[in-house]
């Protein structure tokens, strides 16, 4: 079941997720946790347009964040989509994000288990 995207101001969606068994994943959504997505123009920083998507974990009541820096912004809002998407996909932020050197280093004693 899909929850419907929502917009307030254009920065904040409604995304069905679900906790992934992968040990790799370091950030767990829970179904139906409320993203909220900004960017923000910081001139003085090296790459000035910062995208951020921010959830509340409902176990723990903690605010959770992952953010990264772009050179325009239409590379941040381009990341941002790309986060709300992993999210409908049952990907968590950091998962989505994660480099596949990291996720192969993360995941491989799991896979080679199977040709043991």
């Amino acid at each position: 079941m899909t929850a419907p995207l929502t917009s307030r101001n254009g920065c904040a969606t409604d995304v069905p997720s679900r906790p992934s068994d992968s040990m790799a994943d370091k950030t767990n959504i829970p179904v139906g946790v409320r993203l909220s997505t900004d960017s923000e123009y910081r001139p003085d920083h090296p790459t000035p347009n910062r995208a951020r998507v921010r959830w509340t974990d409902p176990t723990s009541k903690r605010r959770q964040s992952l953010s990264e820096g772009k050179d325009s912004e239409e590379e941040a809002q381009v990341w941002l989509q790309a986060i709300i998407e992993a999210a409908e996909a049952d990907l968590s932020p950091s998962l989505a994000t994660m480099k596949l050197a990291e996720y192969g280093e993360a995941n491989m004693d799991l896979a080679l288990r199977a040709w043991s």
